[in-house]
């Protein structure tokens, strides 16, 4: 999976994620906040990230 889609999805999910929390009877702050953090905090997101860095930066 290229860079540009592996942080696409992420992003997604994380949307996703936050829509579901402003739900009435979305998960709870907490529960938002992790579910944040493994999809975003992932390896290889970062990496994705960390890649798109470098190569915008050249």
């Amino acid at each position: 999976m290229t860079p540009e889609k592996r942080v696409l999805l992420a992003i997604r999910s994380a949307q996703n994620i936050l829509a579901h929390h402003i739900e009435p009877g979305g998960p709870d702050n907490k529960a938002t906040i992790d579910a944040l953090l493994t999809v975003l905090d992932d390896e290889e997101v970062v990496a994705a990230v960390q890649e798109l860095e470098r190569t915008k930066a050249e």
